[in-house]
């Protein structure tokens, strides 16, 4: 689904004003945050690089953050966070579909990663993150009547925008050691790959949204 900007904010309106509307969707975003943090800290711990370490613990750190005040405004809300449906999961989806092994596993097995793995986990973040960035500025200027969740989102959305830039940086290092050949494919295999997710998104979005208009806080 490609929207102009405006057409975005309407359609992201229309979900806040939905009986549980703004929980669901802060619960979408909280489940790439905790996916990102728990992946992204074992990450930190397989790669040889001391700089780039630095970074992806300091990523980690952020999305762990967020995860604990999307949870917090969540709960004041009356919200559940819950597991995200598989086919509504785009940050599972994007991680399974990489070819790098497991960083989960390679972790568990005290190992490390290469540059193409490493390459390959950082195009796959760039890509979600990317991809979230507009829906996230979106849900900010939607909730100019809700101050104490738009603060939430305008915390996650500064760290974001540095995540983008930093990871940016760091595909183009690292795929200086890589032929350009396999940079590329390794993007366009990826930037496929997440199209595919986005589709199966938006067919069960809809039913995401209607499991949420009737949950309450536990």
């Amino acid at each position: 689904m490609n929207l102009e900007y405006g057409q975005l904010l309407d359609f992201i309106r229309s979900i806040h004003a939905r009986t549980n509307g703004t929980g669901a969707l802060l619960n979408l975003i909280r489940a790439s945050e905790v996916r990102a943090a728990a992946d992204l800290s074992a990450l930190a711990d397989v790669i040889h690089d001391d700089r780039l370490r630095l970074d992806v613990t300091r990523h980690a750190a952020d999305e762990a953050r967020h995860a604990y005040i999307l949870v917090r405004r969540m709960g004041e809300l009356g919200f559940s966070p819950s597991r995200l449906p598989v086919a509504v999961d785009r940050t599972e989806g994007i991680v399974e579909k990489c070819q790098a092994r497991s960083v989960q596993q390679v972790f568990a097995e005290r190992g490390t990663f290469d540059d193409q793995e490493i390459l390959e986990t950082l195009i796959a973040a760039t890509l979600a993150e990317r991809d979230a960035l507009p829906k996230l500025q979106a849900n900010f200027d939607a909730l100019s009547g809700d101050p104490q969740t738009q603060a939430v989102l305008g915390s996650i959305l500064r760290d974001e925008r540095r995540h983008v830039t930093y990871l940016s940086e760091w595909i183009d290092r690292i795929g200086q050691r890589l032929s350009p050949g396999t940079v590329q494919a390794t993007q366009s295999r990826l930037e496929d790959a997440f199209a595919e997710l986005n589709l199966l998104f938006y067919a069960s979005f809809e039913e995401y949204l209607k499991s949420a208009e009737s949950r309450l806080a536990a």
